[in-house]
């Protein structure tokens, strides 16, 4: 791994996974600075270990083997500095370590952050708590605001950014209300002339 600097935009595992399946990841690798931590980072060598690079297109060990894959690759390249890991320590075991990893990371690390991008709805109360202690302005964003990011750069379309939006939520099964409220929320922009009904929020 590269340098251990912090970046503002700090992403959870399953966030990972979600958007390195788009279409818009190579986009998102060369144009925003991402930071996780190797925790998170262990979570994605655990899933390619777990999951057979075998199996079939549309399966869930699919997408997480594909996305896994995907998304460790920038981090683990020596020569880029936009996507960093930072140690968690103490370092948090079990089923939800990752996430457990992000909030330890904005406690003790909270102005280097203005947004922590994961999708479990009781990880993002913890972060946003954790921000608020600190007085700090960051937020806890589901993962289709890493493709927003990306927007905002202009680089890539409306289109673009709608389909792929699409495409996360169906490929990690974010379809119902609740789920696509929340990976919404905080993102400007509506993109009903690219999606169906059930993939967008309430107006």
């Amino acid at each position: 791994m590269g340098s251990n600097a912090r970046h503002p935009v700090l992403v959870d595992t399953d966030a990972l996974i979600a958007v390195a399946n788009t279409e818009l990841w190579p986009a998102i690798t060369e144009t925003l600075t991402l930071t996780t931590t190797n925790v998170c980072l262990q979570e994605l060598t655990h899933h390619i270990r777990e999951t057979s690079e075998y199996a079939a297109d549309g399966t869930q060990d699919n997408w997480v083997y594909e996305g896994s894959k995907a998304a460790r690759q920038p981090f683990e390249d020596e020569s880029n500095g936009a996507f960093t890991v930072v140690p968690c320590v103490p370092r948090p075991h079990g089923e939800d370590a990752g996430e457990e990893s992000l909030r330890r990371e904005i406690v003790q690390h909270p102005d280097e952050y203005t947004h922590a991008i994961l999708m479990d709805k009781h990880g993002r109360i913890a972060l946003n708590r954790a921000f608020e202690s600190a007085e700090t302005a960051g937020q806890a964003v589901a993962p289709p605001f890493l493709l927003y990011l990306l927007y905002d750069a202009d680089a890539c379309t409306k289109a673009e950014f709608c389909r792929a939006c699409g495409e996360l939520l169906e490929g990690e099964g974010w379809t119902g209300y609740q789920a696509v409220e929340a990976a919404w929320n905080a993102i400007p922009i509506n993109c009903s002339e690219f999606l169906p009904d059930d993939l967008l929020p309430d107006e």
